[in-house]
């Protein structure tokens, strides 16, 4: 029960700091939003401070992320790579749309970047590599160009977002392209 309760209380938050932002959520919009006594002190059992409860957001939300980067099906085409990516942004639009609101007050934010962006990113480049190695795509920096590509799905996931859909061309489009531009 109290497992389900500091869920509760979790999804509260990601919700109403993404709508509202930090500032504008208080314990007690926390409390209510999680089905307990409003004012009544039960967020306490679970957390110490708004504070706390938003680095337990940021935390849960790290860890779906990478749990996500697991199940990624390994050594399909760069095209089915580049559309899962941008999938997988969307899964991840609530902790996206916090740091997009309130990103350089995220506690651990250097642990987004660094687990996250880093991380996927050499994660992409070694990927990269043994592709080039194996001959299948041309030999270049395949740190700058894993770089590159996760900027450019990251920028169309935010245009996406930003602009209600697609911007240009379809993502299934947007991932052909860009796999063809690596391959290339």
């Amino acid at each position: 029960m109290a497992r389900d309760t500091r869920d509760r209380i979790l999804d509260t938050a990601l919700a109403a700091f993404v709508a509202r932002g930090i500032d504008g959520v208080t314990v007690t919009d926390l409390e209510q939003g999680a089905g307990l006594s409003p004012g009544s002190g039960s967020f306490y059992r679970h957390f110490r401070s708004k504070d706390d409860v938003l680095s337990a957001v940021v935390d849960r939300e790290i860890t779906r992320a990478l749990e996500r980067r697991e199940q990624e099906p390994a050594g399909g085409a760069l095209v089915e790579h580049y559309t899962w990516a941008l999938d997988n942004l969307d899964r991840m639009r609530s902790l996206i749309a916090l740091l997009v609101r309130d990103g350089t007050r995220l506690p651990h934010l250097d642990r987004i970047q660094s687990v996250l962006a880093e991380g996927g990113s050499r994660i992409d480049a070694s990927d990269l590599s043994a592709r080039m190695a194996r001959g299948e795509i041309p030999a270049r920096d395949a740190d700058a160009v894993a770089s590159v590509v996760l900027l450019a799905v990251v920028g169309h996931h935010l245009a996406e977002r930003f602009f209600g859909g697609p911007v240009g061309v379809s993502r299934e489009r947007f991932a052909a392209a860009l796999a063809s531009l690596v391959e290339t």
